[in-house]
């Protein structure tokens, strides 16, 4: 396990990262899936860039490749512009979390089956192949054991 993020459910059925999290680029896949993600976007991969509410998709097309991040461009915190032609300078692997095209239908299909199910936590992580997944659990034990034990096997 490369880099991960835990997750618990409130009362609202929603999921929220917990407290003290590290941050990594799985933060920016987090937001983009609870806030903006329409499934039923037909141009979500088709198009180069996709902006949303704080959330911007670059779209590398001819690898079928996503970068997902947060939409700012500088340390004063500036929104992208829908035509910044800096936005394609700007992305990179820390600042976005990029996740193929195929890997974010497998993701989201995990994650739609974490919310039908309603575990207490969860956990989005990248694996060691590069593949972001998500895993839901009933107790916080049982997640924090999982990411020992991935910890380990990387280790």
């Amino acid at each position: 396990m490369k880099n991960y993020l835990s997750l618990y459910k409130e009362y609202n059925n929603r999921y929220y990262y917990m407290p003290f999290s590290v941050y990594t680029t799985l933060y920016d896949l987090y937001m983009f899936i609870t806030n903006d993600y329409h499934p039923d976007d037909p141009k979500l991969f088709t198009e180069e860039t996709k902006f949303f509410n704080i959330i911007y998709i670059y779209n590398d097309i001819n690898n079928k490749l996503a970068y997902i991040g947060l939409h700012h461009d500088d340390e004063n915190h500036e929104l992208f512009q829908d035509d910044s032609p800096e936005l394609v300078d700007y992305v990179n692997e820390t600042n976005s979390c990029k996740i193929s095209v195929d890997n974010f239908q497998e993701f989201i299909q995990n994650w739609r089956q974490i919310k039908k199910e309603l575990p207490a936590f969860a956990i989005i992580y990248r694996d060691d192949k590069d593949w972001v997944h998500c895993q839901g659990f009933q107790l916080k034990e049982d997640m924090e054991q999982f990411i020992q034990d991935a910890q380990q096997i990387v280790n």
